[in-house]
């Protein structure tokens, strides 16, 4: 094995975690394509990169600390590379359709502190974030049922 390319690798990995088509993508300006394949197959050897944990934590991390909806997450693990079964295992296990409504009850207050109050400005944000069609109308629904009363 090249092993300044594996020390490369390690280095980039050092830094933060990383998927595997990410690493491929850095390695591969540097080293020929057999080689990357070659350290790329030792890391997952020694569990050094996993797109299935990443995937989890990633998606755990935007839960707790950004606005994404289902899509949102979706189109940001395919940003960063994670295949699409993995993808949809992880949303599938770690991001249920309660979550994704409460995440967005917890925006709209977000939304409303910002100023935006009215049905379409509203309904765009949470479009722009990613949320289940279901999810949006949900959320609209109840907050502007709950003005007419």
């Amino acid at each position: 094995m090249d092993t300044k390319a594996y020390n490369h690798a390690i280095k980039l990995l050092s830094f933060k975690m990383r998927t595997v088509g990410e690493l491929n993508e850095k390695l591969a300006k540097k080293f020929s394509k057999a080689v990357v394949l070659e350290v790329i197959r030792k890391l997952e050897e020694l569990d050094f990169v996993n797109d299935e944990r990443y995937a989890q934590i990633f998606v755990e991390n935007l839960k707790q600390y950004k606005d994404f909806g289902y899509y949102g997450i979706k189109q940001k693990l395919h940003a960063k590379h994670v295949p699409t079964d993995v993808i949809e295992k992880v949303l599938q296990d770690f991001f249920t359709g309660d979550e994704e409504l409460e995440l967005a009850k917890k925006f709209l207050k977000k939304l409303k502190r910002q100023g935006r109050k009215g049905y379409a400005q509203i309904a765009r944000s949470l479009t722009s974030k990613g949320y289940h069609t279901d999810v949006i109308r949900e959320v609209l629904r109840e907050e502007f049922a709950d003005k007419k009363s």
